[in-house]
């Protein structure tokens, strides 16, 4: 990823691996858009895949030490 400022370009490969888990880049330009993209696949996976997405929590709250909000 090359960025400037608040502007940010990837490379074909990165496009490619982020289309493999679900990250749409195609026209993302700025670090809002980015924000947008993953915004978007996290949208997804709690309407379609909740226990996915959990598991996924799970895993970032485990390797930072960060404890997992309660549930609504």
């Amino acid at each position: 990823m090359l960025k400037f400022k608040d502007q940010v370009r990837f490379t074909a490969s990165e496009i490619e691996q982020c289309r493999r888990i679900g990250i749409d880049l195609a026209g993302v330009k700025t670090n809002a858009d980015y924000s947008k993209a993953v915004i978007e696949l996290i949208t997804t996976l709690e309407r379609e895949r909740p226990d996915l997405l959990e598991k996924i929590f799970r895993a970032v709250a485990a390797r930072t030490d960060l404890p997992l909000p309660g549930k609504s």
